[in-house]
């Protein structure tokens, strides 16, 4: 019998410095229970996170603070669009929200071997996700890069009026290179 996950987990220990990983099949869970938290983000089946934490490790990046799941993007590159990564869903724990981590991981997830012929970063976003907006806006000035935007799924053709238009955000062409960033500032992070 299938059972959803349990109680939405503790909140993050912030006295632990960040870790900066790509996901594993035990993080499915917490994954899970982070997103439903979210209040931008669509909740999924705990069954396509524990998908995503395998089948797209390489193009996904998880934040601990000890072992508490802090923050997590979710990504993958289109099959028809090998120069592409398109970023699913983005999730930062409010204990940690305002803090760069969001942008901290993205950055992690962009130095990768997996993501190094990555050329243009594609997301959907509703009109009122300001957060990630900036995120992604942000993004676009550190690579002098352009920003399209179209709608990908529209509210009533798509969704039937039961969900926001999600707009594509086009970013791109990246500069080839690492980002950096320096270390997170985990200072800013204790006694959160």
């Amino acid at each position: 019998m299938y059972q959803e996950a349990p109680a939405l987990r503790k909140r993050p220990n912030s006295q632990h410095p960040i870790l900066i990983r790509p996901p594993v099949p035990d993080d499915g869970i917490a994954v899970h229970n982070l997103i439903r938290q979210s209040a931008f983000l669509d909740d999924n089946s705990l069954y396509c996170y524990l998908l995503v934490c395998t089948h797209f490790k390489s193009t996904s990046v998880v934040a601990m603070l000890g072992n508490d799941l802090a923050g997590v993007i979710t990504a993958y590159i289109p099959p028809e669009q090998p120069d592409t990564l398109f970023v699913w869903q983005v999730a930062v724990d409010t204990a940690v929200q305002g803090r760069g981590l969001a942008s901290r991981m993205l950055n992690d997830l962009l130095d990768r071997n997996s993501t190094r012929d990555i050329q243009y970063i594609e997301t959907t976003v509703t009109a009122d996700n300001s957060a990630s907006r900036a995120m992604f806006m942000s993004l676009a000035r550190r690579f002098n890069a352009g920003v399209s935007e179209s709608v990908m799924f529209d509210r009533e053709k798509h969704f039937l009026n039961l969900h926001d238009a999600e707009h594509m955000l086009r970013i791109g062409p990246l500069i080839p290179g690492p980002l950096s960033t320096g270390p997170l500032n985990t200072e800013s992070l204790k006694n959160t």
